[in-house]
């Protein structure tokens, strides 16, 4: 690789020297450590075509025929040819990237793609087992109750999602090869190099495209149709089939973890392409059910899901492609701003900011955040599966209690995600360190449950309940990884100096946290066969000694909050009143188990005690960080 050379005279006439970018070379004579992502870009790209081609093919050939030979009725023919285009779209946006050597932003949009499109085909696997409940009005609207078996064009449908998928393996493959390259993440201003694309397309746009990935999430589970039809029928997703629930959950959290992820990216091309890309993954899923919905005919129209999908889908479109030309624009008024700075500014762009970290921390945070990610994911996943199995004709128990483990899933994603990237690490650890006790307390309503249904006869457990227990002990190993990381930070700060306790702080914070664990302790409802969770009831379940856990967590956080760093100790009491939020939610999702419930009187200390933490974190923002 060649030394890079600057002119002295430009160097002379400036405040400092940019470094320039150095194209990689393509020969033989180019570093044997960095090779080249070419090649598994063209694996993607083969992969996208053969999904573009499945795509076509299967609407064409039916995916789906009546046993009795009663007629099928057609989809909806708009629908029909937005899910064909899409895929096609995205291939033809791959090779294009090849074509013009943008293989950073065209392997990233397959990835983003790919990500969904995981969630996507786990749906259409319905078309297999059970088609007529699959509705996939674009596709095919069933006429009678009569049997529906899958034709091969399901399983080529099928084929054409599995394909999708490993062109986003093989994308996401390429980008880690990319981003192993010289000029990986340039920029013109040299400030901004090695920092994430959040920080460098500003405040607003980074939010905006966050905001439209937790929409997307939301989307994911509500139900993309209405329908009056007694042939078509619409449950809400989490007591829709195996398949349709974990994939429409897939969904939600392909399209988190790609923003997510977006956002944290080093290279604003890269974070554009998957933005791109979830944000067409996402209109597949509920661009494609809003068209069937309000074209597919009498007694069914498009969903809440659907809707808001589509909002999301378009947003993530937008967002997506407006992010690399906007770091662009701010890379260059940052540069100018540079220049037309004293020379003695140069001395403070060398000062670490608050969220860099050491190689031992930033082992730490990664465990954490995978351990947190995984506890997120088998509880979503746990509370879409059966939790209870029973012999053959006894009714299965409905327990509600699993809507709140859902709930709570998806917050431990959410907070764990950003400690796998350096550039949030720090300030995420504190959430995700409190908040892994969230998370457990809402499980162990759902434990007791099981442990309540299994002294019946003829049931016994099931795979949703073991996932969530599963989740339960990731959680723990995620509050301790967590811990050690937080440890691991102390090492970058200066500790000679005594640390002192904010009064304010401190009063304020145990106020909100006392008012939180009275909540805990008493009951959310009240009905005339039962009660919710207390501390006066004995013995305790598992669900009362959950919320106390909860409850002496989040007062040994506001104890923690006034002693430690500004921000840290507001992202702290920030997590404790999510906690708060996620607990009081129980109310709305589980209060139907109770004939004629009212509400309890944990309701108002919680709220109030949700109110005053928020304040807690507010000023503890405020103050100087030590």
């Amino acid at each position: 690789m060649p030394t890079p050379t600057f002119d002295d005279s430009s160097a002379r006439g400036s405040e400092r020297a940019e470094p320039q970018r150095i194209e990689p070379l393509d020969g033989p004579g180019g570093r044997a450590d960095d090779p080249s992502p070419t090649s598994r870009f063209v694996a993607a790209v083969v992969f996208a075509l053969i999904a573009a081609a499945a795509a076509v093919a299967a609407p064409l050939i039916g995916v789906v025929r009546s046993v009795d030979g009663s007629p099928v009725g057609s989809g909806a023919a708009s629908a029909a040819l937005l899910s064909v285009a899409l895929p096609v779209l995205v291939a033809v946006a791959a090779a294009v990237g090849a074509a013009t050597r943008r293989i950073e932003f065209a392997a990233a949009l397959l990835a983003g793609y790919g990500a969904v499109a995981l969630g996507i085909a786990l749906l259409d696997v319905a078309l297999l087992s059970d088609p007529i409940d699959a509705n996939r009005l674009e596709l095919f609207r069933p006429l009678s109750a009569a049997m529906l078996d899958a034709t091969a064009g399901a399983q080529i449908l099928l084929v054409g999602h599995a394909a999708s998928v490993l062109a986003g393996v093989a994308g996401w493959s390429a980008v880690h090869r990319a981003g192993l390259g010289d000029g990986y993440g340039h920029s013109v201003y040299s400030e901004h190099v090695g920092r994430a694309s959040a920080g460098r397309v500003g405040s607003l746009l980074g939010a905006l495209l966050g905001a439209f990935g937790v929409l997307a999430a939301v989307a994911a589970f509500s139900s993309l149709y209405r329908s009056d039809d007694p042939v078509v029928i619409v449950t809400a997703v989490v007591e829709s089939p195996v398949f349709v629930a974990v994939g429409s959950g897939l969904v939600g959290i392909a399209a988190l973890v790609v923003v997510a992820s977006a956002l944290a990216s080093l290279s604003p091309l890269v974070a554009s392409g998957a933005a791109v890309g979830a944000g067409l993954g996402v209109l597949g899923f509920a661009g494609v059910g809003l068209l069937a919905g309000l074209s597919t005919g009498a007694r069914v129209s498009a969903g809440l899901g659907a809707y808001l999908g589509t909002a999301a889908g378009i947003g993530l479109l937008i967002c997506g492609a407006a992010l690399a030309p906007v770091a662009a624009a701010r890379d260059r008024r940052a540069l100018q701003r540079a220049q037309e700075r004293e020379v003695g500014a140069r001395g403070a762009r060398g000062v670490a900011g608050p969220g860099s970290t050491n190689p031992g921390s930033n082992k730490w945070h990664a465990a954490a955040g995978g351990a947190g990610v995984l506890a997120g994911a088998l509880f979503v996943v746990g509370s879409l599966l059966p939790i209870l199995e029973t012999d053959s004709g006894t009714a299965v128990p409905q327990i509600l209690a699993t809507r709140v483990v859902l709930v709570a899933g998806f917050v431990m994603i959410l907070g764990s995600v950003p400690l796998l990237f350096s550039e949030f690490a720090s300030a995420a650890r504190p959430f995700v360190g409190l908040f892994w006790l969230g998370a457990v307390s809402a499980a162990a309503s759902v434990l007791q449950s099981v442990v309540l249904a299994e002294d019946v006869d003829g049931v016994s457990t099931g795979i949703g309940a073991l996932a969530i227990i599963a989740g339960v002990v990731a959680a723990a190993v995620t509050g301790l990884l967590a811990l050690f990381a937080g440890s691991a930070e102390r090492d970058d700060v200066d500790t000679s100096m005594d640390v002192s306790t904010d009064g304010v702080v401190l009063g304020v914070g145990l106020f909100g946290a006392a008012l939180l664990a009275i909540g805990l302790a008493l009951p959310l409802y009240r009905g005339s066969d039962v009660t919710a969770a207390t501390v006066t009831e004995f013995p305790w379940g598992w669900d009362t000694w959950g919320q106390m856990v909860l409850a002496v967590g989040i007062v040994v956080a506001a104890l923690v909050a006034a002693r430690a760093r500004a921000a840290r100790g507001s992202v702290l009491l920030a997590a404790a009143a999510v906690a708060g939020i996620v607990h009081l939610a129980s109310w709305p999702l589980t209060s139907a188990r109770a004939t004629d419930p009212v509400m309890g009187p944990a309701v108002l200390p919680l709220v109030v005690g949700i109110v005053v933490l928020g304040v807690a974190a507010a000023l503890s923002a405020r103050r100087a960080d030590r």
